[in-house]
């Protein structure tokens, strides 16, 4: 586990790169500006936390599995001026879009009554703020916390799966952090990894039953690498640096504009995943024979590891731990098929059906397995179980291929060919059996195929929101424009030149969250 505490920085210059670092410094002193014109007084601090794209390794988070995201460039900042005097801690916070988001303004309640309000089923953008600033509070039990004078900007497209929520959630934990951090005792500065586990707590006050991947990857990236991202059995983050190849791999972000907004569609989507896969993970311990923890509640991933611990699995000598980990992902898929290929529960089951598999009643499954609302007819513990088992088995691939490719002298098209074909394999995964794409990305990904990608996945969900594309650097500028003509010509003409330029776009691997003092 890392110590480090969020980076303080005096300069931008480390989070952007050249093609983009000129429009950042812009907005980060229009940010400073209005902030003055707003408030009369400049800020302190500006907290900032990045937006993320997945490149590999969908829905399986919250089913203990590892994943490979990157921070992106776009990201959430927030402006922040604190009350010193121990007299006012109202806290404000403003949006620079002050037409579409309103201001909030609150006296934080006492401890005991959570600080702040928070209704899930009202979807304001303030809620994210609030969930952050709450989870901090609550964490460090902060009883008499500063004022605080906020505006935020945020650059991530919202519903695009770009974690645009996640994003403002971190950004608000590391706001809130910075500007209470004077009342913690010496030493008792949260690091990153803690702060990543106070921001995933937090989201979840909004109504999304996350696993972490998004707050992980926007607090804790690191420049220039993907994130490899473990939760089970304590979360850890590995940086993976990308294979150098002539031309250099570059990942291409198109938005499908059709929003995914998991706090609106949760019941139905992101939720309901969540119970399919842990009812599933219940069902398939009771088959192997595997003790049930007492709380009662499982994963996946803690299935896999019983499993094999449970049969005294012992690999072959001189296996690799991503061929270790492939043979037994690779099992795993089977043992889906044994428990669950039989065509009732193959066409999905009655919620009865779910609970006298699980071997509880009603209350019982609720009580454990349902702590958000969900709504369905019928529960797909197959298609669910099998793509988690499958999906990973692919995280583990391109991460091996990502690791191993200059020691084995792979030419640009080999490693270009080996990670698109792992993408394209979780797309279909994520459509057919995960029930999470929708057409415009089927669409979006079969054209960015026909248009020069190696491979082309959703990312963030699905259900909307954005594609992901591995295309060679030097392809990309006839890459986008053929998507522009293609696909956002055809279905938005109305949107300007400078409009599709921030919906088709390629970026840089970002670091994670840092904190900016000085004047920009």
């Amino acid at each position: 586990m890392t110590q480090a505490t969020i980076p303080v920085i005096d300069d931008i210059s480390i989070l952007y790169s050249e093609p983009k670092l000129a429009g950042a410094r812009a907005r980060w002193a229009s940010l400073a500006h209005d902030f003055e014109q707003l408030y009369g007084r400049v800020p302190d601090f500006i907290a900032r936390s990045p937006g993320r794209v997945n490149l590999i390794g969908e829905h399986i988070d919250y089913a203990g599995f590892g994943v490979l995201p990157m921070a992106i460039e776009d990201d959430c900042l927030i402006a922040v001026a604190i009350d010193n005097t121990g007299i006012d801690s109202t806290v404000k916070i403003a949006n620079t879009n002050s037409a579409k988001y309103p201001t909030l303004k609150f006296v934080p309640k006492p401890a005991a009554q959570g600080y702040v309000d928070i209704d899930p089923q009202a979807h304001v953008w303030t809620n994210y703020f609030a969930a952050g600033y709450r989870g901090v509070l609550e964490d460090l039990q902060i009883e008499k916390p500063k004022g605080m004078l906020c505006l935020m900007s945020g650059t991530v497209p919202a519903g695009a799966g770009l974690s645009s929520s996640s994003a403002f959630v971190c950004c608000s934990v590391n706001a809130a952090l910075r500007a209470q951090e004077s009342l913690l005792p010496a030493g008792k500065t949260p690091t990153a990894h803690e702060l990543a586990i106070i921001s995933i707590r937090s989201e979840r006050y909004v109504g999304t039953m996350g696993g972490g991947m998004d707050q992980a990857c926007s607090i804790l990236a690191k420049p220039n690498s993907a994130c490899f991202i473990e939760f089970h059995p304590v979360l850890k983050v590995t940086p993976v640096a990308f294979p150098t190849t002539i031309p250099p791999i570059a990942f291409v972000i198109a938005d499908t504009l059709v929003t995914s907004d998991k706090a609106v569609t949760a019941p139905v989507r992101y939720n309901l995943r969540v119970v399919e896969t842990r009812g599933a993970a219940r069902i398939l311990a009771l088959a192997l024979g595997i003790p049930i923890p007492a709380s009662g509640k499982l994963h996946l991933k803690q299935v896999l590891d019983a499993h094999f611990d449970k049969i005294g699995y012992t690999p072959a000598a001189g296996k690799t731990e991503a061929e270790i980990d492939i043979e037994k992902l690779t099992e795993m898929v089977q043992v889906v098929e044994r428990v669950f290929g039989t065509d009732e529960i193959k066409n999905g089951v009655t919620f009865e059906k779910l609970c006298e598999l699980s071997q509880l009643s009603g209350d019982e499954f609720t009580r454990l397995y349902i702590q958000q609302p969900i709504r369905a007819e019928r529960f797909h513990l197959y298609r669910r179980a099998k793509h988690v088992f499958g999906e990973e088995k692919r995280v583990v691939e391109f991460r091996d291929t990502c690791e191993k490719a200059e020691a084995k002298k792979q030419s640009a098209e080999t490693v270009f060919s080996l990670l698109g074909g792992l993408m394209d394999a979780s797309q279909e995964s994520c459509h057919e059996l995960f029930d999470c794409s929708c057409d415009q990305l089927e669409e979006l990904t079969k054209l960015a195929r026909r248009s020069g990608a190696y491979g082309s996945r959703l990312t963030g969900a699905g259900w909307g929101g954005a594609s992901v594309s591995l295309v060679p650097e030097d392809k990309v500028p006839a890459f986008i424009a053929t998507m522009k003509k293609e696909y956002y010509n055809k279905h938005h003409p109305e949107l300007s030149e400078e409009e599709l330029d921030n919906v088709v776009f390629a970026s840089a691997p970002s670091s994670g969250a840092a904190t900016f003092v000085g004047r920009v």
